[in-house]
């Protein structure tokens, strides 16, 4: 993108009007301002603060759909229903999901995106996974019953592989991860850079044992974002918590396609 992407706003927008509300309660409680004077600064203190926060939500809204429509106006991405009209991936709502991807409730699909590269359609999308709060638990320990919250939003980059292969998920390595057991794949520079966790020991080192390790230590680990990179059936993604990134859809979507080709066939 030629700007940074539209932030989303923050909850500090609030300080101020709650430092407000405060400070005038405690000046009232000490007596240096009349009780009548606080009940009133304090619930027009709570309306400032909820106006201003609806104002930053609504002008992020339409500043995010202006960074879309650039996106898809530069022509290396088109939008889901826009442009190209690209097709969710098929059986987005039911590809592999494991932790924390799975849910007992269902899934959201929010903006979806693609882009070719390297002969390779790749998506990205927000997914979110829907959770409960309460209710009764089956006697496997599964709740089966409750009020679905807000979805937590993911951020997803995937793309489809021609088959099935077993779960391989590959994370930077963090201080704590010297003491996890992990497979080595035998590059030293992917071995110490990262930590593989897998089901299936000759799948990683097939992938990454060769070219797809020696490609990701040559980015580094800072090249996943704050991700990870999930081998998952006929799936290959990267998933990161929070909301959908715009300023991180070229530098991951291509780190997708590039560490793809190493895949097994």
């Amino acid at each position: 993108m030629s700007r940074p992407a539209a932030r989303r706003p923050s909850l500090a927008i609030l300080v101020v009007p709650m430092a407000v509300v405060v400070a005038a309660a405690a000046l009232a409680g000490f007596g240096v301002i009349d009780l009548w004077v606080a009940s009133v600064l304090v619930p027009v203190a709570a309306v400032v603060a909820g106006l201003g926060y609806v104002r930053a939500q609504r002008r992020f809204v339409m500043r995010r759909g202006a960074d879309v429509d650039r996106l898809v106006a530069g022509g290396r991405w088109a939008a889901h229903g826009g442009t190209g009209q690209p097709e969710v991936p098929r059986g987005v709502q039911s590809f592999p999901k494991r932790e924390p991807l799975d849910s007992d409730v269902g899934h959201t699909v929010g903006e979806a995106l693609r882009t070719r590269i390297d002969g390779r359609d790749v998506w990205t999308l927000e997914l979110g996974v829907q959770r409960r709060t309460g209710g009764t638990f089956t006697e496997t320990g599964a709740r089966e019953s409750g009020p679905a919250t807000v979805s937590d939003p993911f951020h997803v980059v995937l793309t489809r592989l021609d088959r099935a292969h077993g779960l391989v998920e590959v994370s930077a390595a963090g201080i704590a991860d010297a003491l996890r057991a992990g497979v080595e794949v035998g590059v030293p520079d992917f071995d110490r850079a990262f930590r593989v966790t897998t089901e299936s020991e000759r799948t990683a080192r097939a992938w990454l044992g060769d070219g797809g390790g020696a490609a990701l230590a040559r980015q580094g680990k800072d090249a996943l974002r704050g991700g990870r990179l999930r081998l998952d059936g006929d799936t290959l993604l990267w998933w990161r918590q929070g909301h959908q990134d715009l300023d991180a859809l070229d530098d991951v979507s291509r780190l997708v396609a590039r560490v793809a080709a190493f895949v097994p066939r």
